[in-house]
């Protein structure tokens, strides 16, 4: 499954949404994104609205989940004259490139996104190109607007699209395995299965003045629900009894991707920042942010994310994930001295300043403290506490439920005597 992962990392960072209207000029397929003079974005507003992918959401990356945008933008012509503006819009961030622009299939492309453009009268007519002509965007669907003098155009724009699913990192440095945590082993924690929808507003600088306000909504409470119940990814059930069998198997390793690995929310803003409305149907609840007026310069980008992160669950992952730590730890011993005698150049390089561990009582009590932490179980381990200060899931806000049993089992490891008397590199 790593490895199917892993290409899902490259193949769909393409599909990391990006919205908000621009003003691009240019013809062919290579629009620049320029600045209007005449025509301000008086607001915008901005629902998102998840959706479940088709059956299954796998690791294949052949069915995603989808974010319905509805968009609303005020544009009004500040000039006394008629002005035409080229308006594009991009629904990609990262290029996706065609071999012949000029084979694209328009009306198959702008059907795949059920793009719409057009006011409470009309619909614009639309066309397609893969990129800008600086390639910062792609996927951009661009139409012509004409303003008379002071006129303002309510513009709506709908679209639907699918996000990322691959790997992500819980780290807030982004370093993973490159990390310098006083227990660099802690690494193997930052490691998961993330989705991720992102909607860019940068584009709303190229418009005259200031966006005097941005609404941006988002419907989370039933489709958390669904992720919840759903895990990482979809299996079918001969699926997970081979996983679960591979796991029982002194062969397997740890970070076991499932469906099992607890999800957290990964926000840009933080979620704690959007302001929450309760209605009578859970459907009908949701989050959003408001700014008056709207700098897009201080907000580049709106993130609404989740990870399921590599923590053990249970006693039997915990005990697999330590087994995967003494093992690796031996090897990189025996690798370490192997290059130190036969390979001094690649030593010096790769080898020499990098930390060893030998695996003991302290570092399976450090272990179970992240674990115990990431439940919202305080341990006030100093050897653990700057890999804690870069996970995105801490300080835990609100307590994780957790068996009683492996609670138990935890607690017992983080105070055995025997890693207490050890010098754990606090």
């Amino acid at each position: 499954m790593k490895t199917v992962l892993i290409a899902i990392q490259f193949f769909c960072a393409a599909l990391v949404c990006l919205g908000n209207a621009g003003v691009f000029r240019g013809g062919g397929h290579a629009p620049v994104l320029e600045k209007s003079s005449d025509v301000q974005m008086v607001e915008e507003e901005i629902i998102m609205i998840p959706r479940r992918g088709d059956y299954p959401v796998d690791t294949s990356c052949r069915n995603l989940d989808k974010m319905e945008f509805h968009c609303r933008f005020i544009l009004r012509n500040l000039s006394d004259k008629t002005v035409t503006l080229p308006v594009g819009f991009p629904v990609s961030i990262d290029a996706v490139f065609f071999r012949d622009p000029g084979k694209i299939n328009q009306s198959q492309l702008i059907s795949s996104f059920g793009f719409v453009a057009g006011t409470k009268d009309k619909i614009y007519p639309v066309r397609f190109v893969p990129w800008d002509k600086q390639r910062r965007f792609s996927n951009i669907f661009l139409w012509e607007m004409t303003f008379e003098p002071g006129e303002t155009v309510e513009l709506f724009v709908n679209y639907t699209v699918g996000g990322y699913l691959g790997l992500g990192m819980t780290s807030r440095s982004k370093k993973g395995h490159d990390s310098d945590y006083r227990q660099q082993y802690l690494a193997m924690f930052t490691m998961g299965i993330a989705q991720m929808q992102t909607y860019i507003t940068e584009t709303a600088s190229s418009w005259a003045g200031q966006v005097e306000k941005a609404v941006f909504r988002y419907y989370p409470y039933v489709f958390e629900e669904y992720l919840a119940r759903r895990g990482a990814h979809e299996e079918t059930m001969d699926e997970r009894i081979a996983r679960l069998e591979q796991l029982k198997k002194k062969g397997a390793r740890w970070p076991n991707f499932s469906p099992d690995m607890p999800m957290v929310r990964i926000w840009n803003p933080d979620f704690g920042q959007w302001r929450q409305v309760q209605e009578n149907r859970k459907s009908d609840c949701y989050v959003e942010l408001v700014f008056q007026p709207f700098d897009p310069a201080e907000i580049k980008r709106i993130d609404i994310g989740y990870i399921f992160v590599s923590i053990p669950v249970n006693a039997e992952e915990f005990e697999l994930c330590c087994r995967t730590l003494k093992k690796s730890m031996e090897k990189q011993l025996i690798s370490r001295e192997k290059y130190e005698d036969e390979k001094m150049d690649f030593y010096e390089k790769y080898w020499k300043n990098k930390k060893y561990y030998s695996y003991s009582p302290a570092i399976r009590k450090n272990v179970a403290d992240v674990v115990l932490e990431f439940y919202g179980i305080p341990r006030n381990n100093p050897a653990i506490a700057d890999f804690l200060a870069d996970q995105v899931w801490y300080p835990v806000k609100e307590p994780r439920p957790i068996d009683e049993d492996y609670k138990k089992m935890l607690l017992k490891i983080s105070t055995d005597p025997a890693a207490a008397k050890e010098v754990s590199g606090a």
